[in-house]
């Protein structure tokens, strides 16, 4: 069922995900509609598409699906629009006052001669012109609001990706809506795949591939790693997208010519990387080397004699493992420690802090287990397939 009116009130709106409670008046009567309405002030006029429910306490309420921001369609209707402060510098009385001067040509003047505002008494010319663009500004949002409203991506980042894009941010859609997944964090790829599908793309066309391939490299990282074997991402594209493997093969090797992906070479494998992650590996195995490589300045003498009197201070008995995990990082620059649940790690590097304090070292730590990552570890883990 489709409803159009004005939001008269707004009776409830969550800041953070914008569900909305909200008072619609059509030209029959007022209805209470509920839904998520970002960026909806009182004034806009909307078409919303959805259905009547009933809440146990406050009734009949209209469950919005989907909707869009359209133009108001009398003059009170863009008076109220004008006057609800969207338009900085514009409120109830100079809305009014453009209303009353410039009548039924109001959006042309907005929208294709703004100075001519500034015949207003309290309008510079300047100001008229950054209230013109504003102006559009935000209807260019709202066109790209109700274009991803009807592929049901949410128009949170409307903003952004008019931001990013400028005003023919739908063209640029519609040309490639994969550019949409490198713009809106967490967005949906097969909901973007849908939506480039729907407006004419071809399965086999290289943009769609292209994404594909470089979102299945996003995804591996979600499972902590930086590569992929490359048959084992071939599969999982040709999968994923229902293409053969020669289609994702050309588009490997035009990504790595263009250096969207660095492809490296291991005991006869090939390991495939997004650019940026072998870069960030390369580096911080570059700087481990250097850092390796460096004096020892923090190495203290008799490690066995100060790793007894930590012992009795903290009132804790270190295996032999243990201590030979102490010595190490005592040793060398650079030292990984692993083991199992309950193998002792943060015992060992509690005993590492309390022994550098003794020795008036400053001592900086970061996520000194690996618990206080372990819930942004399991959404990541959610999100992705194990292509490995």
């Amino acid at each position: 069922m489709e409803l159009i009116g004005q939001i008269e009130d707004i009776i409830y709106q969550n800041e953070v995900n914008s569900y909305t409670i909200a008072s619609l008046e059509t030209e029959e009567e007022l209805y209470t509609i509920v839904g998520y309405l970002p960026f909806i002030s009182i004034g806009d006029t909307i078409k919303a598409n959805g259905k009547f429910v009933v809440h146990q306490e406050y009734g009949e309420q209209f469950k919005i699906d989907t909707f869009e921001k359209i133009m108001p369609q009398t003059l009170d209707a863009l008076e109220k629009y004008l006057a609800n402060g969207v338009i900085k510098g514009i409120g109830p009385v100079k809305a009014r006052k453009i209303i009353e001067t410039f009548g039924e040509e109001t959006l042309s003047i907005f929208k294709y001669e703004p100075e001519k505002l500034s015949t207003i008494k309290g309008i510079t010319k300047d100001r008229a012109i950054e209230m013109g663009e504003s102006f559009n500004e935000n209807w260019e949002v709202w066109q790209i609001v109700g274009f991803l409203e009807r592929f049901g991506i949410g128009a949170v980042n409307a903003k952004k990706i008019h931001k990013e894009l400028g005003n023919d941010a739908i063209e640029k859609i519609e040309q490639n809506s994969y550019i949409l997944i490198d713009l809106v964090r967490g967005i949906d790829f097969k909901q973007i795949d849908k939506m480039a599908l729907d407006l004419g793309l071809g399965i086999d066309n290289e943009k769609r591939i292209n994404a594909g391939i470089k979102h299945s490299l996003i995804l591996v990282s979600y499972n902590g790693h930086t590569c992929v074997l490359k048959e084992n991402l071939i599969k999982f594209v040709c999968e994923l997208l229902k293409v053969d493997n020669e289609h994702v093969e050309d588009c490997i090797i035009s990504l790595k010519a263009k250096e969207q992906i660095v492809i490296e070479k291991q005991d006869n494998l090939e390991w495939v990387y997004l650019q940026p992650f072998y870069i960030a590996e390369k580096n911080i195995a570059e700087r481990i080397h250097i850092l390796e490589k460096s004096q020892n300045i923090k190495k203290i003498k008799k490690i066995e004699k100060e790793l007894e009197k930590i012992e009795k201070s903290t009132k804790t008995k270190l295996s032999d493992k243990q201590k030979e995990a102490v010595i190490k990082v005592n040793e060398n620059n650079v030292c990984i420690i692993t083991g199992g649940p309950g193998t002792g790690k943060t015992t060992v590097i509690k005993t590492i802090i309390e022994l550098y304090k003794n020795q008036d070292k400053k001592i900086v730590l970061c996520a000194p287990t690996r618990t206080s990552c372990k819930k942004n570890y399991r959404n990541n883990r959610r999100r992705s397939k194990h292509i490995t």
